[in-house]
């Protein structure tokens, strides 16, 4: 569940894929991918120092990812499709530093200098309906079964079906997709929609789930959509039989009146039911941005504002919000928020984050920013205070070709009265290198 759902999907919008054609004949098509990811990173006070034995963390990910994609385009009766990727991954070093359970065990990190596997990644086939219902449009009915990638929105809740803690390359993340599924989309304008039944590894609980999803759509405005799904089973016991409610916008909707550069997004979840527990929980967040578009550089100075909600002691229900499967898609700090606390303390659960965040672009090829995140506890855990921590982050990508992205992070993150009372009154510092390659 960590920084990447996918190479391609997150932080590499502006990589293309140039797949080498192996095969090409009557309709049928045959290409080879590779997607290959390196990060360095070096970690400081650890725990906000209250891990003494770990204090200076130092580890290095690495991943490598095949892929082997063939269709075939009847004409008339629409395209079959399919694809294959593996992923192996490495983590080398002191391992990652998260520590999301302070006093509960002696080792650092959901990955250490011996974790590494080759996993399967997708393995799908799907058929598309081509022009074959005209009258609704082209590629209008899409149906695929296998494992594959799926997501909502932006990622709030369902895109990164996958941990990455037991093979490796945690923060590269390049395993994203649901073990099981079979998809239905209806592609449809202006409205649209998706028919889905998803199941997780074992990272995430062996979760399974049947869902619905609706969106309006316009090339203007913006989006709006809702979902419903219900988990049927998961290891998870808060998860089983947990109804899940969702409303969402995203766009610029005031685009007509001239406000073109004004950005608003938003989303509201509802958790319910529950078979062994009574499920009462809520997510949401609102965000606004405005980008300068006649300055230099057309900086975009934007505000989040992310609530979710935590279990209170003193009531019968369990009010914790479950995060599911939320993932990075509209850049740093959607919605993996802090490259160090929501990186590896804090996981959308129990938590309100205001955010800051400033980009600018100095040339096609480079995106700089800011971002100044304040966390604190929706309920208090084992201490007396709220406030946790307070988190600065500077970074800078840069395109380098169609197949060559680099990334460049520092993290400053300053602990609150809650995160000294569960671990350390250290500040902690973080520096993170990453290039990516794409054939």
């Amino acid at each position: 569940m960590i920084f990447f759902t996918a190479l391609t999907v997150f932080l590499t919008p502006a990589l293309a894929m140039a797949d080498i054609n192996l095969y090409e004949r009557s309709g049928a098509s045959l290409d080879f991918g590779l997607n290959l990811g390196a990060g360095v990173f070096s970690a400081d006070s650890t725990g906000f120092g209250g891990r003494p034995d770990e204090d200076n963390t130092g580890w290095s990910e690495y991943y490598v990812m095949p892929i082997l994609k063939g269709s075939y385009d009847t004409g008339e009766f629409g395209m079959f499709y399919g694809e294959l990727a593996y992923a192996g991954a490495r983590t080398l070093g002191d391992g990652d530093l998260a520590d999301p359970f302070p006093g509960g065990s002696p080792e650092v990190g959901f990955t250490d200098g011996d974790s590494k596997g080759w996993e399967s990644e997708r393995a799908y086939v799907g058929w598309r309906s081509g022009s074959l219902f005209q009258s609704l449009g082209e590629d209008a009915i899409d149906i695929s079964v296998g494992e594959q990638d799926f997501s909502i929105g932006d990622g709030f809740l369902i895109m990164d079906g996958q941990f990455d803690y037991k093979d490796g390359a945690y923060w590269l993340a390049p395993h994203s997709s649901f073990d099981q599924a079979a998809v239905i989309n209806i592609n449809t304008q202006p409205v649209r929609g998706d028919l889905f039944y998803l199941k997780s590894d074992a990272d995430q609980g062996d979760t399974e789930l049947y869902g619905v999803n609706v969106e309006h759509i316009n090339e203007t405005l913006g989006t709006v959509g809702a979902s419903y799904f219900k988990i049927t089973d998961s290891d998870y016991s808060n998860r089983d039989g947990m109804d899940v409610y969702s409303v969402r916008g995203q766009g610029t909707p005031f685009a007509n009146l001239g406000a073109e550069d004004l950005f608003l997004a938003g989303e509201y979840v509802y958790q319910g039911g529950g078979d062994d527990l009574d499920v009462d929980a809520h997510g949401w967040y609102g965000e606004a941005g405005y980008t300068f578009s006649n300055c230099p550089w057309n900086p975009t100075l934007s505000y989040r504002y992310a609530f979710f909600s935590g279990d209170d002691e003193d009531s019968s229900d369990y009010e914790a919000f479950d995060p599911l499967f939320y993932g990075f898609s509209r850049g740093w700090g959607t919605h993996y928020m802090g490259e160090i606390v929501g990186e590896y303390y804090l996981f959308n659960s129990n938590q309100q984050v205001h955010m800051v965040h400033l980009n600018a672009l100095p040339t096609e090829k480079l995106s700089t920013g800011v971002l100044y995140y304040d966390f604190t506890l929706d309920e208090k855990t084992e201490g007396r205070n709220d406030h946790f921590a307070q988190e600065v982050n500077l970074y800078a990508d840069y395109t380098v070709n169609d197949h060559l992205y680099l990334s460049a992070v520092f993290a400053y993150a300053t602990p609150e009265d809650a995160a000294e009372e569960l671990y350390g009154s250290d500040d902690m510092k973080l520096f993170q290198v990453a290039a990516f390659v794409t054939f």
